[in-house]
């Protein structure tokens, strides 16, 4: 039998949760399993409150862009239980989007498209080769399109994502190499973040990305002092009064829509980096076949592609394998060895002559394993005969490994280059990489080595030694290795910033042109920290390395590693513009609002209570106590887990209430999802980001069952998510008026608490309050006097993008104010009321001692009570006194914005500039049309065309007047102190 207050308590512990996840307007983004770092919040906040979710994530390697998306994704389905998107990753880094979502997203991504009669949210993650159309790629399937490394797809993907990118309501692209100073690569960029400037400026130019350049100059020379004609004169709109730059910036600028943030501004997250420089001598066979591989290199000069040569060129660095392979295919296939010397080179490759590298490494890997022998290694060896090489040799000279005593046989991974005819299934693909790196990841194999495939992409921070057993000539290559371990990792979940360091081993033959190269990459400065990769700086020393690689007896060595060091003191931002100093969107604030979140970001009343710092780790703490009240009061069964196969892995487990009376199968308040009452599935669930392991374990073992899914509890997960729900509607529904009985030790078991209060829990999302739903009557009646479907798709599109405009606003506003849980209380004492004081009205809900622990925990209990008399006839004051209250709580929050004013202007500016943006393009279209004679054509199809691309047009101008009226109304509505009132009631404290 339930006891009625308890259940109320439960109810506001899930009003609680619901009102806290909008804090900062985050939305829940934080409910991923990952500990949020002050970029992440800042970039996430800044995506989810624009006016539209258009953008370019082009955080430096190992910033998290990975976790931001899913952050993104996590709010945008929690607002709109209907979101469907897609992922489109490259193949090799599948499987490892496919592990994030499972254990960080809450979802479990399908790899197929959503079927017609499915109703619900669908995500699809897919990589070209399983496509089997590029018109998969359809934004009248998917809401947001995510689309990781653009560039390494294939050109007509490309192109299509260009092509309908704007048909999109929103749009992610991931990419630390975005190539922002490539003419080509940015115009298409812009296209895709930009389609409607880009569209309107193509109409004009075959440059359009220089128009809009040239638009974004016109406004930064205007700022300040420009009139209003003056803005006119260029096309522009006029901004309003005392705007500031950022709001011109944010409107103009062409890098509005792209984050990117360096790690040289977060230097504590971050691991520090130690270069360990081994020089070898080499074998006379090593210095004649390499002597003869750089006489044919001379010889084909400029007869033979570079890259062709400087591929040859590195492979003879490595392995005897990869060098013969090599040899054979230019000999035998493309016959180019007129002179002999692949030839000669070729006699020199017995392995029997020994190799000094493979000697170094073993050398190397015994030090490290003598010293820990759990040490994770990476080995970059770059192509698939060197892969394989290194496979069979290392286990031969180290069967086993370790210091005396404590020896255990080596267990490696490899990753090698996929080839063509590799699966496009999704499923195949995950056991391909399971079977290949999984165990180096998980912790199982204490070595990985690895072709380039690995090279972007993978997360492997649980390593610290990177071992080059040779040194790749691009920088941009050494430095995505690196970036492999060189990222975000768990030391910050434990408030430690970055103590570890990434040891990077480069191997080097004394007086040849690998320590050539290895110098110039140091006096780069590469090993040290941290370089961007899309600048044209990098590619200047990649290509001057190359070149003087080829040649490596005519070039000025000394001068070049003064160029890389030169380089290397400017190594600035990727592209500056002349708004882009403007853009708002600084370290600074991204730490004000990381402090803002942590002093903010969690919500009483909470059962449990922590000291930490960090909002999250309070927040974690508050959920874990109202876990453990729902299991106090029989709501669920909850106990701690622990994988029989490893013992340290502990995780808590919840099923149903099943009373020890009971015959028969357990009888729950309410379902929750993928627990079935009549069988004894489990649910197990992380609630601490402190327990989650790198990277997080998707499963574990119960007894003698099956892998069970290990699910992280928080926003977003689909148990969470419905507790939520229905214990807000439980609560809901609990008697107006109880007495409650109180166990000793409480803060409110005494004289002083005793009494009888009039409360109110009362919720205040700003959002949510002062932004109606639209109407949609308007558009359904025009929707219904069309005549085709294809007049119709622009008010069925119309509906969709007005609806996301809202969600949009909502954050936007939400991101304003910090969304608030008023519990309010007022005590009756001879007659009058006085209002209790914040921790007193806390307490009223919570049902326990707060000191209490295990068995000592005795829960409060409550009733159905009548009201007295003479507390119904004061009611209405004691009312009064705590809508008072709430009232001062509101002035208070408007405070939080002394220049909303100012913000609302600026918002208005930049909605109105971009609605004129699609306005003009829709135009264009509809003059077109009317050129061609659409209008009164003979051919009923070419009127219904006209038809739809002026309703088309009409629906813009409509877009654009509804979220305009909307803001206009904003500064009057927030002078009322409105609120979503959850409990008014009394309650007797005995």
């Amino acid at each position: 039998m339930s006891d009625s207050y308890i259940d109320l308590c439960l109810g506001v512990q899930a009003v609680r949760r619901r009102v806290e996840r909008e804090v900062a307007g985050l939305g829940g983004a934080t409910g991923v399993a990952a500990a949020p770092y002050p970029h992440q919040l800042a970039n996430v906040q800044r995506i989810l409150s624009d006016s539209r979710i258009r953008h370019l994530i082009a955080d430096e390697v190992g910033l998290g862009k990975t976790v931001q998306t899913l952050m993104i994704l996590n709010a945008l389905r929690l607002q709109n239980p209907r979101h469907r998107a897609l992922i489109l990753v490259p193949d090799n880094i599948a499987p490892q989007w496919l592990l994030e979502c499972q254990t960080r997203g809450h979802f479990t991504p399908l790899g197929r498209a959503p079927e017609e009669e499915e109703s619900g949210a669908h995500v699809r993650l897919a990589y070209y080769d399983q496509l089997n159309s590029i018109t998969e790629i359809d934004p009248n399937v998917y809401d947001l399109l995510v689309v990781d490394e653009l560039q390494r797809l294939q050109a007509n993907a490309r192109q299509r994502i260009t092509d309908v990118a704007g048909d999109f309501r929103q749009l992610l692209l991931l990419s630390a190499t975005p190539k922002l100073e490539d003419a080509e690569a940015f115009r298409q960029l812009l296209a895709i973040l930009e389609p409607e400037r880009m569209a309107v400026a193509a109409r004009t130019s075959d440059t359009p990305e220089a128009s809009l350049r040239a638009r974004e100059a016109e406004a930064a020379a205007l700022m300040g002092a420009g009139g209003p004609d003056a803005w006119t004169a260029v096309g522009l709109m006029t901004p309003p009064d005392r705007a500031q730059a950022s709001t011109v910036a944010m409107t103009h600028s062409i890098l509005r829509r792209v984050t990117h943030t360096n790690r040289r501004d977060y230097p504590d997250l971050l691991p520090q980096r130690v270069l360990h420089r081994i020089a070898i001598e080499p074998t006379y066979d090593e210095v004649a076949r390499q002597k003869q591989v750089w006489q044919f290199i001379g010889h084909a000069g400029r007869g033979a592609a570079a890259t062709d040569l400087a591929r040859l060129g590195q492979v003879a660095l490595r392995s005897p394998r990869a060098l013969s392979e090599r040899i054979n295919i230019l000999r035998g296939r493309d016959q180019r060895d007129p002179q002999g010397f692949l030839a000669a080179a070729a006699k020199h490759l017995e392995t029997a002559n020994g190799d000094s590298r493979i000697e170094a490494t073993i050398d190397l890997l015994v030090d490290i394993w003598n010293e820990d022998p759990d040490e994770a290694v990476l080995i970059v060896a770059e192509d698939n005969p060197t892969v394989d090489y290194l496979e069979r040799m290392i286990p031969q000279f180290l069967p086993t490994i370790g210091p005396r005593g404590r020896r255990r046989p080596l267990s490696l991974a490899v990753n090698r280059n996929r080839d063509a005819s590799a699966t496009d299934d999704l499923v195949d693909l995950f056991e391909e990489y399971d079977d290949g790196i999984g165990g180096f990841i998980d912790g199982d194999d204490q070595l990985l080595i690895a072709a380039d495939v690995a090279q972007v992409g993978l997360n492997l921070q649980h390593a610290r030694k990177l071992i080059f057993f040779s040194m790749p000539w691009s920088p941009v290559a050494v430095e995505q290795w690196i970036g492999r371990l060189d990222r975000l990792g768990s030391a910050a979940l434990a408030d430690q910033p970055g103590e570890r360091t990434i040891d990077i081993y480069a191997i080097y033959q004394r007086g040849q042109v690998d320590e050539r190269v290895v110098s110039v990459l140091d006096d780069f400065a590469i090993f040290k920290r941290s370089i961007r990769l899309d600048g044209d700086e990098i590619n200047v020393v990649g290509q001057h390395i190359v070149d003087a690689a080829l040649t490596p007896h005519t070039v000025n060595w000394q001068a070049l590693s003064q160029e890389a060091r030169d380089i290397a003191k400017d190594n600035g931002d990727a592209l500056v513009t002349p708004l882009s100093n403007a853009l708002p969107w600084t370290p600074e604030r991204a730490r004000a609002l990381a402090d803002h979140f942590d002093r903010a970001g969690a919500l009483g009343p909470l059962l449990e209570r922590s000291t930490a710092r960090r909002a999250i780790v309070r927040i974690e703490t508050g959920l874990r106590g109202w876990m453990r009240l729902i299991g106090r009061a029989d709501g669920l069964r909850l106990w701690k887990g622990e994988d029989p196969d490893e013992p340290a892995r502990t995780f808590r487990m919840l099923h149903y209430y099943r009373s020890p009376y009971a015959t028969g199968p357990a009888e729950p308040r309410f379902p929750l999802p993928g627990l079935d009452p009549r069988d004894g599935q489990r649910y197990a669930y992380l609630d601490s980001r402190r327990s989650l392991e790198s990277p997080p374990v998707p499963t574990v073992y119960l007894d003698e069952n099956s892998a069970t899914p290990l699910n992280f509890l928080d926003h977003g997960d689909p148990v969470h998510d419905t507790l939520v729900n229905e214990w807000v509607k439980i609560g809901q529904k609990c008697p107006s008026c109880l007495r409650v009985k109180l166990p000793d030790g409480h803060a409110l078991a005494s004289e002083e608490g005793r009494g009888t209060y009039l409360v109110a829990v009362l919720s205040w999302v700003p959002g949510e309050r002062y932004f109606d739903q639209f109407d949609r009557g308007h558009i359904v009646q025009l929707l219904q006097d069309s005549r085709t479907r294809q007049e119709q798709k622009p008010f069925w599109d119309a509906i969709q993008s007005i609806e996301e405009a809202l969600r949009a606003d909502r954050r936007w506003l939400n991101s304003q104010f910090t969304s608030r849980l008023d519990v309010l209380a007022a005590k009756f004492d001879r007659g009058t009321w006085t209002l209790a004081a914040p921790d007193h009205a806390e307490a009223l809900f919570t049902p326990w001692d707060v000191s209490a622990r295990g068995e000592k925990i005795v829960l409060a209990t409550g009733q159905r009570a009548p009201v007295s008399p003479d507390i119904k006839a004061a009611q209405s004051a004691g009312s009064a006194l705590l809508l008072q209250e709430h009232a001062k709580r509101h002035q208070a929050s408007l405070a939080e914005c002394p220049d909303l004013q100012e913000r609302i202007a600026s918002r208005r500016y930049l909605i109105m500039c971009e609605a004129e943006d699609l306005i003009a393009t829709r135009q264009a279209f509809l003059d077109d049309a009317t050129a061609q004679g659409m209008e009164t054509s003979e051919q009923g199809f070419a009127r219904s065309r006209f038809r739809t691309i002026r309703n088309a047009r009409d629906m813009a101008i409509l877009a654009r007047d509804v979220r305009l009226a909307r803001l206009d109304g904003l500064i009057d509505a927030l002078t009322e102190p409105r609120f979503d009132e959850y409990k008014f009631m009394v309650m007797t404290i005995d």
